[in-house]
């Protein structure tokens, strides 16, 4: 059995429309795309049919999103990686490792 783990993809959007459902999915494929990108810079295989969409807010959220998320709706994409050095990656809190 090839060893497996998990990752996060973010995107960063426009607070305001939060509502906008096809805003949205227009930044879950873009939290994805980051997804797939950060399973290619580590060397691991991604199944992007494994990804979970979380948005997260800074008022609903233990997490801290940094300058680059304060005051924008934040969409988090966690998918499943397999291969060499996937069993240690873990998505965890904001950050992956």
């Amino acid at each position: 059995m090839a060893a497996e783990g998990t990752l996060f993809g973010w995107a960063f959007g426009d607070p305001g429309r939060e509502a906008d459902e096809a805003y949205l999915g227009t930044l879950r494929g873009q939290a994805l795309e980051n997804a797939l990108q950060e399973a290619e810079r580590k060397g691991v295989e991604a199944d992007a049919a494994t990804a979970v969409y979380t948005v997260v807010d800074d008022d609903g959220s233990l997490l801290n999103h940094g300058e680059s998320g304060r005051g924008r709706v934040v969409v988090r994409c966690t998918i499943r990686v397999s291969g060499p050095g996937a069993a240690d990656l873990h998505a965890e809190g904001p950050m992956n490792g």
